[in-house]
């Protein structure tokens, strides 16, 4: 792994015969433009979710709480994949702009209802599903939005910078949110969550046209792109690697620092501030980690970033047992490898997969992702209170490790690693689309 400069060309090559000027990553307006944008209006969510879980847990039981809190995800899985393969036939951009509108629109009614009529537990329901339905179209089409607007050699650091934004959003959209809420009533979050959505669509509306096209699918219908979707997946061996190895990162991570930690922190009497230091040394971590990777440009991404999480593999591992010292040290290597390996592995993703599948395989990460992840907390929870939480981190660590290793070792990764760093890997088939390009 080295370090590296921004790329003297000053330009990607040409593409259907014109050729695309894109300023280098750390003068690039429009970037840095986007990705604050992204981060207010996931600050602005962060805030949202704050005032849901509160508003709910104060006008209603604790079983109708839960409801309004995990009802979202439902059409969310429902609706994921069809939003990749929505995402794949349609202009991503349009799809975005969209799908902000309707967010704001239901934020907005939600707050003349809240005024108007006060809330209900229906109300918030019914408000939940919609976020979810709409987060499940708006999240594929934006996955494939850095692959249309920055060279490819930028793709890791451009997720590193998306990832350092996410980071400050939660810091701040946390704290934001209960002051918002305990003032201003759940009516005030959802006027400035909507304020939120007005900024990034209109960043999308006005500044955001790609400069790269982007292959379209062309199938006959929605089910047909599905079905193709899962047979490119099944033929292509470097992108099956990367999707079998994402999938996977945060089944494992997950319950040690959801449920491990909490395990860890009561049983041995540390008390609640010191839960609140564990969690944020992760965070601290996973943005230093997120900064270094703006800069840090391996030549085999992929493969730098497994084995990065080998490391991460083993800080979990010990979290069953460590002394006080030994936690935070965990927690910060866990933040730090995060912040590299999360940045590394999503540019050779986004350079792997073939442009006109990127929406399909990104819902098809995200989908495993937030199917299994309750198994592996309930598995987790269950062998850690019945037979011993040293026994139960050692082994998520250990099958961490082992999928992390062998998806390092697959040699078809080679090909995800190497299109990663080839800049005409962007190929003249992608110029024969029906996108738009903006010479700039």
């Amino acid at each position: 792994m080295s370090g590296s400069t921004e790329p003297a060309r000053p330009h990607d090559p040409e593409i259907g015969g014109t050729t695309i000027e894109v300023p280098p990553l750390r003068r690039d307006r429009r970037v840095q433009a986007w990705v604050v944008s992204t981060g207010i209006s996931q600050a602005g969510d962060v805030a949202w979710t704050i005032g849901l879980a509160w508003t709910a847990a104060k006008i209603g039981s604790a079983a109708e709480a839960g409801l309004v809190i995990g009802i979202g995800t439902l059409p969310r899985a429902l609706m994921l994949l069809f939003g990749g393969a929505l995402a794949d036939r349609l202009d991503a951009r349009r799809v975005m702009i969209l799908m902000n509108i309707a967010r704001i629109l239901v934020l907005a009614t939600g707050a003349v209802i809240a005024e108007t009529a006060g809330l209900s537990i229906p109300i918030l329901v019914a408000v939940a599903v919609l976020f979810g339905l709409f987060d499940a179209i708006y999240d594929p089409a934006s996955s494939t939005m850095p692959r249309q607007f920055v060279r490819t050699e930028d793709l890791g650091a451009t997720a590193a910078m998306f990832q350092l934004s996410r980071r400050i959003a939660t810091f701040v959209g946390a704290p934001v949110g209960g002051l918002l809420v305990a003032y201003g009533g759940l009516e005030l979050v959802m006027i400035v969550d909507a304020a939120s959505f007005v900024v990034n669509g209109l960043l999308l509306a006005l500044l955001m046209r790609p400069r790269f096209p982007r292959a379209l699918s062309q199938g006959r219908s929605m089910l047909s792109d599905l079905a193709d979707g899962f047979r490119y997946l099944w033929r292509t061996g470097p992108v099956r690697t990367l999707v079998i190895a994402l999938s996977g990162l945060n089944l494992f991570a997950g319950p040690v620092t959801a449920v491990g930690l909490v395990l860890r922190t009561h049983g041995a009497g540390w008390g609640a501030p010191s839960l609140g230091l564990f969690e944020a040394c992760i965070g601290v971590g996973a943005a230093a980690g997120a900064v270094a990777a703006i800069r840090v440009r391996p030549e085999r991404p992929a493969r730098a970033g497994l084995l990065i999480l080998v490391v991460q593999a083993t800080a979990l591992g010990v979290v069953g047992f460590a002394p006080y010292a030994g936690i935070v040290a965990a927690m910060l290597v866990v933040g730090v490898t995060a912040g590299l390996a999360s940045a590394f592995l999503s540019g050779a993703f986004q350079a792997g997969v073939e442009a006109s599948y990127l929406g399909r395989m990104s819902s098809i990460v995200t989908l495993t992702d937030d199917a299994l992840m309750p198994v592996m907390m309930v598995a987790f929870a269950a062998f850690a209170g019945g037979v011993s939480l040293t026994g139960a981190c050692l082994i998520a660590g250990g099958a961490f490790a082992a999928l992390v290793l062998w998806s390092a070792g697959r040699p078809d990764l080679d090909v995800a690693a190497t299109r990663a760093q080839t800049p005409s890997s962007r190929s003249t088939a992608e110029a024969s689309t029906r996108s738009e390009v903006s010479v700039e």
